[in-house]
């Protein structure tokens, strides 16, 4: 089987994940970019992509694309503010969001993401210890703690 086979094949299998993942990180409006970019970029460096198990490195991808748009909003939206002069009020939006992030928001950026990974996108340890970049020893210690 050629590569633009294999991959297609890796595409059917694992755009829907993908495309879920960016969902809950990103929300509906930006979650089909951010799928649709995370697959340019394996095709782009289909060699690097570990055919065995790609879901790992594709959550990878996906979460490095969601932390830049996430950067790229908030520098935005801060310099929004900056030139309206006023400050935003953003109680609405924190009010609606807080019982539900909760839990969440208390853990580190690491932890959370763990925690994310194993639940929602059903990942065992040792392939979301990958997607984060620590062992899974360490991995482990983060979900205890």
């Amino acid at each position: 089987m050629d590569d633009e086979a294999r991959f297609t094949g890796m595409f059917q299998e694992h755009d829907e994940s993908v495309l879920r993942y960016a969902w809950r990180r990103v929300g509906p409006a930006d979650a089909a970019d951010i799928a649709a970019e995370t697959f340019k970029i394996a095709w782009e460096k289909y060699d690097r992509v570990p055919h065995d198990q790609p879901l790992p490195w594709l959550y990878a991808t996906a979460r490095n694309l969601t932390l830049n748009l996430i950067r790229r909003t908030n520098r935005r939206d801060a310099l929004t503010t900056f030139v309206a002069g006023t400050e935003a009020d953003h109680a609405a939006e924190v009010a609606t969001r807080q019982a539900a992030l909760a839990a969440l928001n208390s853990l580190s950026e690491s932890d959370r993401e763990l925690v994310l990974l194993m639940s929602w996108e059903g990942l065992d340890l040792a392939q979301a210890a990958k997607v984060v970049g620590c062992s899974r020893a360490t991995a482990a210690m983060r979900l205890h703690r």
